[in-house]
């Protein structure tokens, strides 16, 4: 179990999961990640912060970008909210199942998943012609263009919730998956309503993540 550090204890080396820009660049700090070769992990580092983070399954929705990597964290490991933290890094072999079209994917599905509850709720409040209109869109700008035309009447909770659905059927037409998850995640939670209804979501999305980039690996004492 983590300390109230957040230490989890461990001393070996785990492994957890990283999301990068193309190119193997970290998106926050800049640095090119060594690539691996010949089977073998790329180079340690340890970037100028002193500190390498990574993602548990569970975490992913959070830091969603283009390449998906398995990294390998230096013992003592530290466990965040939503990060795992080692003070040193390496990458072990990329994802190749998270691509260009399974980001694209990522926030359409987002999008539509939000259409589904927006209609749900629009049909709570007596909106049918509406909810039949989102049910109609095909592809993430006309879903945009119907869901914007709806969003008018911002004294419901229908209203906003399409507004929000607007948003993320806008996002994922661009290509902005993770701004696309992360609207789509608004309206759901505001459409639900219940406690726990954001850490739900967020496992709904983890899994969709999982299971189209084929993660297999879960993070693990390595060995």
């Amino acid at each position: 179990m983590p300390s109230d550090t957040g230490d989890t204890g461990a001393s070996e080396n785990m492994r957890g999961w990283k999301f990068l820009e193309r190119g193997r660049v970290a998106p926050f700090g800049g640095h090119v990640w060594p690539a691996p070769g010949s089977g073998a992990p790329g180079e340690w580092i340890q970037p100028p912060g002193g500190e390498v983070f990574a993602c548990r399954s569970s975490d992913l929705p959070w830091w969603v970008n283009a390449e998906l990597w398995e990294v390998e964290l230096a013992a003592p490991v530290r466990t965040l909210p939503t990060q795992i933290v080692g003070r040193q890094g390496r990458l072990l072999r990329r994802i190749v199942g998270w691509d260009p079209v399974a980001l694209r994917a990522y926030g359409v599905a987002c999008a539509e998943r939000a259409r589904e509850v927006a209609i749900s709720l629009l049909l709570r409040e007596g909106r049918a012609a509406d909810a039949e209109a989102l049910r109609r869109t095909g592809g993430p700008l006309e879903l945009y263009r119907v869901s914007q035309g709806l969003a008018t009447d911002a004294a419901t909770r229908g209203a906003i919730v399409v507004g929000y659905l607007a948003a993320a059927a806008l996002r994922a037409a661009e290509g902005a998956a993770a701004a696309a998850a992360h609207h789509a995640a608004d309206a759901v939670v505001l459409a639900d309503g219940t406690t726990g209804a954001l850490e739900r979501e967020l496992e709904w999305q983890a899994r969709w993540i999982g299971e189209r980039a084929g993660l297999t690996v879960p993070m693990v004492a390595s060995v």
